[in-house]
């Protein structure tokens, strides 16, 4: 009998012993890989670094003192997209916002050059209605006094720093302010979001502004919001937030949709031709689904800032012409002015000669020696019409036409930059008729005649088809030489055979 009961006693022990090792082997099993994943990259945790630390903020760095200290910018993103999206939004923009940036992901993710914060308790899921709340509670705790304003933007949005400074800059943010493009839902989703008539939300895809004041009046109240969730959108559940605790909505604003634009054509936005009107007008743009074509468009917007300074060079060198003419500098020496051009270039001419870029725009810049240079005009219609080709009739190139409609486009653009001062705005129908010809000294001259619509909107309204001559010159700025490298010489000519 005591025989059998110590071997009873014995089991007993013998299966607590197993259960606890058991537990302990399963423990260390789960927490294995996680172990080895960061010995073996050596990543230091997020938690580890400061707020400031993660951004490069410095401690001394105010709103007074500082002026990259406008606005801050969170970028939320998934562990998925950090070495995609989120790097591509790094390396275009992200660099050039007039503030700090960071991207807020799911907990203990980690980037080495990357400013990345893992936001405790919250995963990746989508909608990311608890990710968007804690971001504005992480930006209000840790840096609601060290930023003017506060941005919430998903890695897929394009957005040009330079305009938006400007936006910002021209907006009192002491405050409380909620910009955004409106929305009230889709047609499908009327009545489901517990909105009243006359209440809004900031559609989260082109990104919101916050104002630092807005944004110390909602965050102390995020918890309540978070437990009092009516829908699945996120954004509509942050306006909702704003409204009850800020007391304003996202602003009603027709502007909004074209300064922050979506495109509704999803995974296929900005695909095709760049070379259109919202993106030049717009501060950002969503959707950019994949990185390539965020670089894309960083790329083409890039050169567009090229073009403007270009343009502003050939400004200076007029103002240089023409500031020489009243300081009776002779013709010959304005290319040599004091630190106009090196010293050891003084025996000889300046490829940078103001006597000719500087030249103001007149259809008399070149001045013919004989009958034989005179240049022959070109005659633009549904074909172009010249008399230097052995058929004179010949179809436009694509490069004339699409040089025909930049011109189009920056002079419409110049004939409206104040049409909602003047209360009317002019519309381009069709081109006429026009000429053109090519100086190779100064550039191209063309003569256009537009149609055009005048419409005013501001006292009497009207809408009235009007003609218009237009006289543009497209001068050559300097020299530029641009080197390839051999593969590239070899790669481009595979293609052209």
């Amino acid at each position: 009998m005591a025989q059998l009961a110590m071997t009873k006693r014995k089991t007993l022990i013998i299966a607590c012993c197993g259960i606890v090792l058991g537990l302990c082997i399963g423990t260390v099993m789960r927490n294995y890989r996680a172990l080895e994943i960061v010995k073996r990259c050596s990543l230091r945790p997020t938690n580890l670094r400061s707020p400031a630390e993660i951004i490069g903020l410095r401690e001394e760095d105010t709103i007074q003192n500082s002026q990259r200290n406008l606005v801050f910018v969170g970028v939320m993103t998934a562990k998925s997209f950090l070495e995609g999206r989120a790097r591509a939004v790094y390396d275009t923009w992200g660099k050039e916002v007039p503030g700090r940036m960071a991207f807020f992901s799911s907990e203990g993710s980690y980037s080495e050059d990357l400013p990345v914060v893992g936001l405790k308790n919250v995963d990746d899921r989508y909608p990311p209605q608890k990710k968007s709340f804690m971001m504005l509670y992480y930006m209000y705790e840790h840096y609601i006094d060290k930023f003017e304003w506060f941005i919430r933007a998903d890695d897929d949005v394009y957005m040009e720093p330079a305009k938006l400074e400007r936006f910002l800059r021209s907006i009192d943010s002491s405050r409380p302010q909620f910009i955004g493009q409106a929305g009230k839902g889709n047609s499908e989703e009327f009545g489901l979001l517990s909105l009243e008539f006359d209440e809004n939300f900031c559609m989260g895809g082109p990104g919101v502004i916050l104002s630092s004041e807005t944004l110390r009046r909602v965050a102390p109240h995020i918890p309540t919001c978070l437990k009092n969730l009516y829908s699945n959108h996120e954004d509509v559940e942050v306006g909702r937030c704003v409204q009850k605790f800020a007391g304003i909505p996202c602003t009603w604003n027709y502007e909004m949709q074209y300064i922050l634009r979506h495109n509704s054509s999803g995974r296929n936005a900005y695909t095709g031709k760049l070379k259109r009107k919202e993106i030049h007008n717009a501060i950002t743009l969503h959707p950019i689904k994949q990185a390539p074509l965020m670089y894309r468009l960083h790329s083409y917007v890039q050169g567009l800032k090229a073009e403007e300074m270009r343009q502003e060079s050939l400004l200076l060198h007029r103002d240089i012409k023409r500031m020489a003419k009243y300081l009776e500098v002779p013709d010959e020496s304005t290319y040599m002015l004091p630190s106009a051009s090196p010293e050891s270039d003084s025996g000889k001419r300046h490829f940078q000669d103001h006597n000719i870029l500087g030249i103001s725009p007149e259809l008399n810049k070149f001045v013919p020696g004989s009958t034989d240079d005179l240049l022959d005009w070109s005659f633009i219609s549904r074909s172009l019409y010249s008399a230097s080709s052995a058929n004179p009739k010949q179809k436009i190139d694509s490069a004339m036409r699409e040089g025909l409609e930049d011109v189009i486009t920056e002079v419409m653009e110049n004939i409206n930059n104040y049409s909602r001062q003047r209360g009317r705005v002019i519309e381009f129908r069709e081109l006429l008729y026009g000429y053109h010809r090519l100086d190779a000294l100064h550039g191209q001259d063309l003569i256009l005649d537009l149609l055009l619509i005048y419409k005013k909107y501001r006292g009497k309204k009207m809408t009235v088809p009007v003609r218009r001559h237009l006289y543009v010159q497209r001068a050559f700025t300097g020299i530029f030489v641009k080197e390839f490298d051999e593969d590239f010489y070899n790669v481009t000519l595979q293609q052209s055979e």
